[in-house]
C-alpha cells in the first residue's frame, strides 16, 4: 500500500493544522477488494488527523470504493506523494473561489457535466490539475467532478486510452493530457450537445430526480440518447430505474422515438444477469408495439428462469393486449 510510508505519514501530520475540527469525510465501500485500502487509510488518517471523522457507508450501490470529500469531489484512490497536499485542501477548502463570469455562466448550465481527473502519486503535474478544477467541485450543482488513482484503478485508464496524467475527461468523450485552461473546460461543458452526453452525466440528471427533463432533452432532439442504453443495462438498480422512468416519461412524449430503444436492448439481452433482464422486458412491456410479440413468444419457448419468464410473460401480455385494441381502433 503505497500511502503506508513514513514520509507520506510524516506530511499528513504536519498539515494536519489545515483543517479545521469537525471535518467529516465519506468513505462509500463496495464489494470492490480495492475497499479494503481505502479503509485502512481512512483508520491511519483518524490517527494522523484525529480531529477528521469518517463516515462509513458499508456495500454502497457503486461500481468502485470512493471518498466523498467536503467540497464535493469524489476521490476514488489513497493520497500519497504530490496527492497529500491537494488532498488536503480538498478537506479544507482554501483556494479561491470561481470568477464571478464563470460562476455565473456554470448557473445557467442546462445539463450536466461529470469530470474524471486521473492522477498518480508522484506526478509534478497532478496537483496543479486538481486545484484548478477544484472550484468547479465546491459550484456543486450539475457538476461532479472525481479524482481517479490511474494507479489504483489500471483497468479505467487503460479502458479510456490513457496513458499520461494529469488526463481530465469530460463525459467520457472530450479529454485534455496535460495542462488545460479551465475556461476552455467550462465552455465545452457549455456547448455540448445533450445527445453526446455520456453515461456518468446522465446518471448524475438521474440522481437529481431529472428523468423528465432527460425524457424532455431527448423529445426536443427528435433523437434517443445512446448512454440511456447502458444506463438501463447497469447492476446498480437505483440507476436502471432512473432510465426506466425516463423511458415511461418519454413514451408518454414521443411514443416513436422510445421505441428506437427496443433493439439496442434486445441485442444486449443475453448477456445481462436475470434482474436486467426481468426490467429490460418490463421497458418492452411499456413500448406497446406489438412487433415485439414473436420475440417474447419466442423467448417464453427458450430456457429461461422462472423470474425472466414471469416477466416476460407479464410484458407479452401487455403487448397482446395493447395489440388487440390497435385491432379494435382500425
Amino acid at each position: 500500500m503505497t500511502f503506508m510510508t513514513h514520509q507520506n505519514e510524516k506530511r499528513f501530520r504536519e498539515l494536519a493544522g489545515r483543517v479545521p475540527p469537525g471535518t467529516r469525510l465519506r468513505l462509500a465501500t463496495t464489494a470492490d477488494p480495492r475497499s479494503a485500502e481505502l479503509s485502512e487509510f481512512c483508520r491511519r488518517l483518524s490517527v494522523w488527523m484525529p480531529h477528521v471523522s469518517v463516515l462509513r457507508e458499508e456495500g454502497a450501490d457503486l461500481p468502485y470504493p470512493l471518498l466523498l470529500l467536503p467540497n464535493g469531489m469524489r476521490y476514488m484512490g489513497v493520497p500519497a506523494g504530490t496527492e497529500v497536499e491537494p488532498f488536503i485542501e480538498a478537506l479544507a477548502p482554501t483556494l479561491p473561489r470561481l470568477s464571478g463570469e464563470l460562476a455565473e455562466r456554470l448557473k445557467s448550465m442546462g445539463i450536466p457535466a461529470a469530470l474524471d481527473l486521473y492522477v498518480i502519486p508522484d506526478c509534478l503535474h497532478c496537483p496543479t490539475a486538481v486545484r484548478r478544477l477544484m472550484p468547479l467541485a465546491e459550484a456543486g450543482g450539475l457538476v461532479r467532478l472525481t479524482v481517479i488513482d490511474g494507479g489504483l484503478f489500471p483497468e479505467l485508464a487503460q479502458g479510456h486510452g490513457i496513458r499520461a496524467a494529469p488526463t481530465l475527461l469530460l463525459d467520457g468523450q472530450f479529454r485534455w493530457t496535460g495542462s488545460f485552461d479551465l475556461e476552455e473546460v467550462v465552455a465545452l461543458m457549455m456547448t455540448r450537445d445533450p445527445v453526446s452526453l455520456g453515461p456518468a452525466s446522465i446518471e448524475l440528471m438521474l440522481k437529481e430526480g431529472a428523468a423528465r427533463r432527460l425524457a424532455q432533452l431527448m423529445a426536443e432532439r427528435n433523437a434517443l440518447f445512446p448512454a440511456i442504453v447502458e444506463l438501463l443495462c447497469r447492476e446498480q438498480w437505483p440507476v436502471r430505474l432512473g432510465a426506466m422512468v425516463t423511458m415511461e416519461e418519454l413514451f408518454a412524449l414521443h411514443p416513436e422515438l422510445a421505441q428506437q430503444v427496443i433493439d439496442p436492448l434486445w441485442d444486449r439481452f443475453e448477456a445481462v444477469s436475470d434482474p436486467i433482464k426481468g426490467d429490460i422486458l418490463y421497458v418492452f412491456g411499456e413500448m406497446r408495439q406489438p412487433t415485439l410479440i414473436p420475440r417474447l413468444t419466442s423467448l417464453l419457448q427458450s430456457e429461461i428462469s422462472a423470474g425472466v419468464r414471469d416477466a416476460a410473460a407479464e410484458a407479452l401480455a401487455k403487448l397482446m393486449t395493447s395489440d388487440e385494441l390497435i385491432k379494435a381502433e382500425t
